[in-house]
């Protein structure tokens, strides 16, 4: 009897180690002030999304979470923004999103607008796509360029995190639409300048966006999906998400393995089902 229960003792240990393969994880959760045809009237983060803040936490090995911009409708929400996101047990960074108020106010509220860091020799990157109109130029594209430069090189992995979607382009790039083209320049140089200097790095690139999912698709009566996005381009995968719509509202888990492979896990925050919506990549538009 003893034996069979250190047989049994020695697979469970052995089961767990072969499964525990994830190193750490981050959340990433774009439009979190929620439906915009409520023009903030709920106050504090988008209601679904807030009840999820105990299931987050609940969440083994995950160290931190970004909020991709408009985290508020009004800078005056602010507070009541906070006291949500106090809720958090992780540390949470904020992307400034067109609605979080204006560069002074928001530079003496949380610092610089973009900056960068490295965890679990991984580099982490915050850009504000409203300096120039959704181009990244000038001291901050020198500040992209360095830090590629000079931190990239020794990253498993790069990720870089935005407001805007940035490579949205009638032409080139039409679908998904984001909610909203507003403070665009005529011209955006992320096909000239910005995606060409994201593919020439000898690893592998995570671009996140979180203007999308204000609206749903049966609202913008599109027959696609333009709540939440996956494309893989070379080694640059672009990724969008984002919620207000009520329909396919969501925020993505990305898991980083020990292997430094990644992979992701698409929350689903309308109904009881949180893997409603199936993986991220299901959808998936090719090259």
């Amino acid at each position: 009897m003893k034996i069979y229960s250190l047989i049994a003792l020695l697979l469970v240990i052995t089961g767990c180690k072969s499964t525990s393969k994830l190193d750490h994880s981050f959340f990433i959760a774009g439009h979190t002030y929620g439906n915009p045809q409520e023009k903030g009237e709920t106050k504090g983060l988008y209601p679904p999304f807030k009840e999820k803040i105990p299931y987050i936490n609940e969440q083994q090995d995950l160290d931190m979470g970004f909020l991709l911009g408009d985290v508020v409708w009004l800078p005056k929400a602010w507070p009541e923004a906070e006291q949500d996101i106090a809720k958090f047990k992780m540390p949470i960074h904020q992307v400034r999103g067109n609605h979080d108020g204006k560069i002074d106010f928001y530079k003496e509220k949380f610092g610089d607008t973009y900056k960068k860091f490295t965890h679990k020799n991984n580099l982490y990157i915050i850009l504000d796509s409203n300096l120039a109109g959704w181009n990244i130029s000038g001291e901050q594209l020198v500040f992209l360029m360095n830090t590629l430069r000079n931190d990239g090189k020794k990253a498993n992995n790069i990720f870089v995190f935005v407001h805007h979607l940035l490579w949205h382009s009638k032409e080139k790039f039409p679908h998904p639409i984001p909610n909203s083209t507003y403070g665009s320049a005529p011209k955006i140089n992320f096909w000239t300048r910005i995606e060409p200097l994201l593919q020439a790095q000898e690893k592998p690139v995570f671009l996140f966006a979180g203007d999308m999912g204000a609206f749903s698709k049966e609202f913008r009566k599109q027959k696609g999906i333009i709540e939440y996005f996956y494309h893989e381009r070379g080694n640059l995968t672009f990724i969008g998400t984002g919620m207000g719509g009520g329909k396919r509202d969501n925020f993505v888990i990305v898991d980083v393995s020990k292997d430094q492979t990644v992979d992701f896990r698409l929350i689903h925050l309308n109904g009881d089902n949180i893997d409603g919506l199936g993986k991220l990549k299901d959808y998936r538009i090719e090259n």
